[in-house]
């Protein structure tokens, strides 16, 4: 019997000791393991942060790029913008400069008009100023010739005509188109058709003995017969 126990004693604290090396191994073996876990966890979160922190820098990187093109887009587009007003902006005249200063000069011209109480054309002496090209002057003239009424004189061309356009063609040929107050605004009768024809004959020969031969009257673009039924207006007339 004592061999028994002391047996049972040795047996037990073998058992003992394998029961305390097995537990001693498995919370080492689960401290490891629990290292292991939270060293890969932390590996792994840096790693997480790293590709965000790369991501970020990207995207911060993509948006100041964006960011530079715009501006350098704003820029360019300012300058031209700039540039184009300055182009349109007319030149700055000079202080002492007036409207006056960009006329052509004055020229004396006649124009043949009646006195109060006669009947025959007198010319006039006006001055205007004359461009130098021959069509616009024809219309200066003619313009200033339907315009003017004087006092002393009268005006055999009725009042309200205008000048539309003249035109000069290469055979010499004057081209006169008037307003239809021309031809409507007449008093009628021989003698004031006659005046009327002859005003703004003698006017422009006048003012043109070498550059016109002929002179065309025309209504609104259109050719007449006649004004008030006397003289015929249908060809190219002259003296």
């Amino acid at each position: 019997m004592r061999y028994t126990s002391v047996f049972n004693v040795i047996m037990l604290d073998r058992k003992k000791e394998r029961y305390i090396s097995s537990s001693t191994i498995h919370d080492y073996l689960d401290t490891e393991h629990r290292t292991i876990d939270f060293t890969k966890s932390e590996f792994t979160v840096n790693i997480i942060r790293r590709i965000t922190h790369s991501r970020l820098f990207i995207v911060w990187g993509i948006t100041l790029v964006v960011i530079l093109i715009c501006l350098a887009i704003s820029l360019l587009l300012i300058a031209h913008t700039k540039q184009t007003a300055n182009q349109q902006v007319p030149p700055k005249l000079p202080e002492n400069a007036n409207a006056s200063d960009n006329l052509p000069p004055t020229q004396q011209i006649n124009l043949f008009l009646l006195e109060a109480t006669g009947v025959e054309l007198t010319p006039l002496k006006v001055e205007i100023h004359i461009f130098p090209e021959p069509t616009k002057q024809l219309k200066q003239i003619v313009t200033a010739l339907v315009q003017e009424r004087p006092p002393n004189y009268r005006n055999p061309i009725p009042n309200g005509t205008s000048v539309n356009e003249v035109y000069i063609d290469s055979r010499k040929t004057a081209y006169l188109d008037f307003s239809h107050h021309l031809a409507d605004g007449h008093i009628g009768g021989t003698t004031a058709e006659y005046q009327t024809v002859s005003a703004i004959l003698k006017t422009v020969f006048d003012a043109f003995p070498d550059e016109i031969k002929h002179i065309q009257i025309l209504i609104d673009g259109k050719e007449v017969e006649t004004l008030s039924g006397h003289i015929n207006l249908s060809q190219p007339i002259r003296f």
